[in-house]
């Protein structure tokens, strides 16, 4: 349904001017797809905030939403978490989420004339569907304020869980060191991690975590990878030829036990040895599963038949993870606490009221 002040039809492209209400939003969408290409890809609908720009792109109808940035930000903390997490929570989320976005802006989708996707390719915008009263005053009360290191916006990375110890950057995107996400252990004083199922039970866990997120293991897990499933999904995504695969063999791991280069070791339809070398944490996680893995951090054993994995951790594990700053919250830090923790070298700074 839409219900909107101006609605303008231009060549192949429709715009709505919704009528901003933050506690009523008039625009719905249904059909989006929320975690695409990821394990957890599900259809769902949401409700938005500002214009909607309706285009045609590739046979397809391809939406914008024209919307304030601090609107936007509303949203966001409670499409990447559940609107019941702790105030401190959602404060250190949106000053993150906003330094991701001031940094990161017109960087990934240019090309496609807007500055971020609304999915996990960039960070989590499933329009007002889960905001609440507690979610935007948590937004209003850190407006203008992001994470800076020596007066520069940080590129303020975060992942679901990482599993007990985060990442250095450079291992998951390969580029310079960043001094502000460098790997760290997930714990402050007992050495528990903060992510760990001992913090933060995991059937306690399903209240907190974002509407499209699996109930499951976030710390811990296991999967068994069928030799017949990682050929075939080989094929789908490098497009190379398996008969056998003979092993799997990590070649580099960061400080968190994360794969960041595999070599698959087969044979050919010739029965020559071959090998694939997967250049990164994103790669292989893409590539040995059709359900793309919950991370790289994982030990690998040969099964029946195929590979056991025993994993850890879910996403890239740079940064700040989600599910270890939820706990410290629950346990009454604060969110400078919050993003001390997770990111060294930082201050926070306003940069408009």
């Amino acid at each position: 349904m839409i219900s909107c002040k101006e609605l303008n039809i231009l060549s192949k492209e429709i715009k709505i001017k919704n009528k901003y209400k933050e506690s009523d939003a008039k625009i719905k969408i249904y059909g989006l797809t929320a975690g695409r290409g990821f394990h957890w890809q599900k259809e769902i609908s949401a409700s938005y905030w500002g214009s909607l720009i309706i285009k045609i792109y590739d046979s397809n109808l391809l939406v914008y939403n024209e919307i304030f940035l601090e609107q936007y930000l509303m949203c966001v903390s409670t499409s990447e978490m559940s609107e019941k997490c702790p105030t401190e929570f959602l404060k250190a989320q949106t000053i993150i989420a906003r330094s991701w976005f001031l940094a990161n802006k017109e960087k990934k989708h240019s090309s496609l004339g807007f500055d971020i996707c609304n999915d996990d390719c960039c960070q989590r915008y499933h329009g007002c569907n889960h905001i609440s009263s507690h979610s935007i005053e948590s937004a209003k009360s850190t407006r203008g304020k992001v994470l800076a290191h020596k007066g520069m916006i940080c590129d303020a990375r975060y992942s679901k869980s990482c599993g007990g110890i985060s990442e250095d950057y450079e291992n998951v995107w390969q580029g310079e060191p960043v001094p502000y996400l460098r790997s760290i252990n997930d714990y402050i004083n007992d050495k528990t991690p903060f992510c760990s199922s001992k913090k933060i039970d995991e059937s306690f866990l399903k209240n907190y975590i974002g509407n499209v997120d699996e109930n499951g293991k976030y710390y811990r897990w296991q999967i068994e990878l069928s030799k017949k499933g990682i050929i075939k999904n080989v094929y789908k995504t490098l497009k190379i030829k398996i008969f056998d695969i003979t092993s799997l063999v990590p070649i580099k791991k960061g400080k968190s036990a994360r794969i960041a280069k595999l070599e698959i070791r087969y044979l050919n339809e010739l029965n020559k040895n071959k090998s694939i070398i997967l250049n990164s944490e994103y790669e292989i996680r893409k590539v040995l599963s059709k359900d793309f893995l919950f991370s790289s951090a994982f030990e690998i054993e040969e099964v029946k038949d195929g590979y056991l994995l025993n994993g850890r951790g879910w996403g890239h594990g740079v940064g700040l993870c989600q599910i270890g700053a939820l706990s410290m919250a629950l346990e009454k830090y604060d969110h400078n606490q919050i993003l001390s923790h997770y990111y060294s070298n930082t201050n926070i700074i306003s940069l408009y009221k």
